[in-house]
């Protein structure tokens, strides 16, 4: 069934064999997340080579690890009881297995006594009772779990100021010989951060999925969205940065912001955790994807609900559901336009179109995505196949909003609109348009040059059989 609202699954060892993969796929999994804070790198590497062996069409996210600090010697979930006593070390030969040893050598000499911590995206809070010598003594202060690889969220006196370590530029070469389609930048800082990141990736169709995770991507924020291809809500470390107070607002903001640049934005953290023990999501999980979706996100992310389930089909599942119960209804996600451009007037005539002609698909021919970007932002209820001649970016595609990317390899034509004929024989070639489709199709028109979609038609298929054969 197709899904106007993209679902992101996070990937992990339970869930990567090729049977699940395909079942995830065929109950509504539209892109993949690797998080390479988690795993090996060959790890990730298998799994790469699996997915694009049986989902060549599925786009791949690679999360760099970043500079979060993490635990390191836990190999299996550790349960904390409230009033439990809670020792971290940064003493990187720890060999007593009841202190939890922290992945930064010199965090005791960093951080402010007698504050909160947290972990488990803030379902586990503990308070900082005192630091000795290397280690960081805390008492639990709810109950929780602390699991392999995760993140610890401690009061620092100086934040670190490096816009990339050594470590994410071994992750960035990874990504850059693996060929996956984005790389999420963790803790994107500013825009000097997210152009530092960019720089090293020497593969140009790879794009930048910039995680809003704390306040500094927060008092940057528009200028990160300006360069970034898309941009994720972590709402787990959002909701534990000191200078936060309410996440639903932020997230408000940072999707309404998306909607001005026409960059997507993937809703991600918590979505549907509590069927982990019920069969059903709660009110509260649908009422938070439905707010979500009708603010204008592009995509829902499920992480360790299709990471470690033994039935992670059930939550995409769930996810699908919400979805169409929210996008069979109308819903506008642009309401102002602080200009008028002849792209945006271009998405406001076939808005206007599609609302007073049977038409059932829309096509745009575009070499970026810049075209289907636009008009996923517009009052469009119909479905977009953005052709493009880059099969890569035809994956990329996939993260925009009701939008199904087509790679076609053809020339796009300066000099005349010969290519937009092909294009549509090549869709009606796959299926994708029958003759008794009306057909919308935007494009970049001669001699536009760049992200100009100038031109659109309205055809019926019916009538361009003859050209097709």
């Amino acid at each position: 069934m197709w899904t106007k609202i993209k679902i992101v699954c996070t990937i992990g060892p339970k869930t990567c064999l090729s049977k699940t993969l395909l079942n995830l796929k065929k109950n509504g999994m539209n892109l993949i997340r690797l998080n390479g804070s988690h795993g090996t790198l060959s790890w990730h590497k298998k799994v790469i080579s699996r997915i694009r062996k049986i989902m060549p069409e599925i786009p791949i996210i690679f999360d760099l690890p970043g500079q979060k600090i993490r635990v390191t010697n836990i190999k299996v979930e550790k349960k904390i009881n409230l009033g439990q006593k809670v020792v971290f070390t940064s003493n990187q030969n720890n060999k007593d297995h009841k202190k939890i040893t922290i992945n930064n050598p010199i965090l005791h000499k960093n951080i402010k006594n007698k504050t909160n911590v947290y972990a488990d995206d803030g379902n586990l809070r503990l308070k900082l009772l005192n630091i000795k010598g290397k280690d960081i003594v805390c008492i639990a202060k709810t109950n929780g779990k602390i699991l392999p690889g995760q993140g610890i969220n401690f009061i620092l006196r100086k934040k670190n100021n490096a816009l990339i370590s050594n470590n994410e530029k071994k992750f960035i070469l990874f990504a850059n010989k693996n060929s996956v389609d984005y790389i999420g930048v963790s803790y994107a800082k500013s825009k000097k951060h997210v152009l530092t990141i960019q720089k090293y990736i020497y593969k140009k169709n790879i794009r930048v999925i910039s995680k809003i995770e704390d306040i500094d991507g927060l008092n940057n924020l528009e200028e990160i969205i300006q360069i970034s291809d898309a941009i994720m809500i972590d709402r787990g470390d959002l909701s534990v940065s000191p200078e936060i107070n309410n996440v639903t607002v932020v997230q408000k903001q940072i999707i309404k912001l998306c909607n001005k640049y026409s960059k997507p934005s993937i809703v991600a953290t918590e979505l549907l955790e509590s069927m982990f023990n019920r069969k059903t999501p709660t009110k509260s999980e649908i009422s938070d994807i439905t707010n979500a979706i009708y603010d204008g996100c592009s995509a829902t992310m499920l992480s360790a609900e299709t990471a470690i389930s033994n039935s992670p089909e059930t939550f995409v599942k769930a996810m699908q559901n919400i979805i169409h119960s929210v996008t069979d209804e109308k819903v506008n996600n642009i309401k102002d336009l602080d200009s008028i451009t002849i792209s945006k007037g271009i998405s406001t005539s076939a808005s206007i179109l599609c609302k007073n002609l049977p038409i059932n698909k829309i096509v745009a021919i575009t070499k970026t995505g810049y075209a289907a970007r636009i008009l996923s932002n517009s009052d469009i209820n119909q479905k977009i196949y953005a052709v493009t001649p880059t099969i890569k970016n035809a994956r990329s595609f996939n993260l925009i909003k009701n939008t199904e990317g087509i790679f076609y390899k053809i020339n796009f034509d300066e000099k005349s609109t010969d290519h937009i004929i092909h294009c549509l024989k090549h869709l009606w070639k796959l299926k994708k348009i029958v003759s008794t489709d009306l057909i919308l199709v935007v494009a970049v028109g001669y001699p536009k040059k760049g992200n100009t979609m100038n031109l659109i038609q309205i055809h019926r298929v019916f009538d361009l059989i003859s050209k097709f054969k």
